[in-house]
């Protein structure tokens, strides 16, 4: 079993955290976490991860916190990871503008 972590930065604000957890080709774990600075502080503006036994992304909002959770229950832990690392890398500004909303 392997774990790795890595940062993929997007912009002067705003990077990736990745961490996985693998056993050969498959994915046991993970987390992919969207940070940016906002106000001189560091957020988490949103999170897919494999918590509760399933990969989901956590919707959260500046002023509310965790306002949903996003289950992806039709795909597998591999699918899960490289979706959510695409969904963000493309989506990042949105998730941004909706976390400052919120």
């Amino acid at each position: 079993m392997a774990e790795k972590h890595w940062i993929v930065q997007l912009d002067g604000k705003s990077r990736i955290l990745i961490f996985l957890h693998t056993n050969g080709p498959r994915v046991i774990s993970f987390a992919v976490v969207l940070v940016s600075v906002l106000d001189g502080k560091e957020s988490c503006i949103t999170r897919y991860d494999t918590a509760h036994g399933q990969a989901h992304r956590d919707v959260l909002g500046m002023k509310g916190g965790l306002l949903e959770k996003q289950w992806l229950l039709d795909l597998t832990s591999n699918e899960a990871f490289d979706y959510a690392l695409s969904d963000i890398k493309e989506n990042y500004d949105n998730y941004i503008t909706a976390y400052k909303k919120h």
